[in-house]
């Protein structure tokens, strides 16, 4: 025991009469407590360690989910809007980040917003263009197609005429439209012309598959949706069926209707059945195509006896 203190009193009589100890012990000291208030400053002021789960904003109006973000600490930004006629008119459509996510507080969330009324764009003239060609400019545009309508000319699939909700469309016309409105186009068909093959569109989005559709030279028919798809995500489902079978022939302007399904099993299945009933109507069509040169060529021989 009488060592220990003996110990103690020689460490404080150096602490006291060395002054290179005593600057020593000094300097380690301020650096600790500088390190210690360091780290406590980084803390409060990048909130290090703090993290906050992003809200679900999607319905809420811009004021809600500004209302809303305070709690978290985060910032709004909108960056994009959009007009979906069977939403509310100004909600939150999409965000970024994710509903959930884990960020840190301050962070920018981006908003896509349903706008209050459809924005309005110039409608192209595409009379005389090519049915694949005029598709293109429409959509590329933002429109569709309403529906295609054949009428007898030496061109087929020429644009012969356009509507736009009744009216002929002319050079002049100047028209704007709603965005994702629809235009009647009026095509040209020779006589004379085979009829075409119609597509295989299962496993395609909604929107590839009238894209396929409208460029073959048919019409989308109606379009059924299956258990948990509706006008709102429809766009994501796929077709799993379709009227007119892949690689049929059929009559130019027919009308193709759809179903969609968000079901994998019922894609695979459909694609399946399709690809084996093409395989058939294949084989069919071959042995008409090739009973008809034979009787062709018969008839041709039966001609030249005199």
């Amino acid at each position: 025991m009488q060592k220990k203190k003996e110990l103690k009193y020689r460490i404080i009589d150096t602490f006291k009469n060395n002054f290179l100890v005593r600057n020593i012990v000094l300097a380690i000291s301020i650096f600790i407590i500088l390190l210690v208030a360091a780290n406590i400053l980084l803390a409060v002021i990048t909130r290090h360690g703090q993290k906050y789960q992003v809200p679900d904003f999607s319905g809420m109006t811009l004021q809600e989910a500004r209302n809303k973000s305070k709690e978290y600490r985060l910032r709004l930004e909108v960056i994009d809007s959009l007009y979906v006629p069977a939403k509310p008119k100004g909600i939150i459509l999409e965000q970024y980040p994710k509903a959930g996510s884990d960020v840190k507080s301050k962070r920018r969330v981006f908003l896509t917003t349903n706008t209050f009324r459809p924005k309005m764009i110039p409608l192209p003239y595409v009379t005389g263009f090519s049915l694949r060609q005029a598709k293109n400019k429409l959509i590329g545009a933002g429109f569709v197609i309403d529906r295609l309508i054949y009428k007898s000319d030496l061109a087929t699939n020429n644009i012969l005429e356009q509507q736009y909700n009744g009216k002929i469309v002319s050079p002049q016309s100047d028209i704007m439209g709603e965005v994702g409105s629809a235009v009647t186009l009026v095509v040209g068909l020779n006589p004379v012309d085979p009829d075409p093959v119609v597509p295989g569109v299962i496993g395609l989005t909604v929107d590839q598959a009238k894209n396929k559709i409208w460029e073959s030279g048919f019409n989308v028919g109606n379009i059924d949706f299956d258990e948990g798809v509706d006008t709102e995500n429809m766009k994501e489902a796929r077709v799993y069926s379709q009227s007119l079978g892949k690689l049929t022939h059929a009559m130019y302007g027919r009308s193709i209707s759809l179903k969609l399904t968000f079901d994998d099993k019922k894609v695979e299945k459909g694609a399946a059945e399709a690809e084996k009933a093409a395989e058939e109507y294949r084989k069919e069509y071959e042995e008409k195509m090739r009973e008809e040169l034979e009787g062709g060529v018969a008839d041709s021989m039966l001609q030249m006896i005199p």
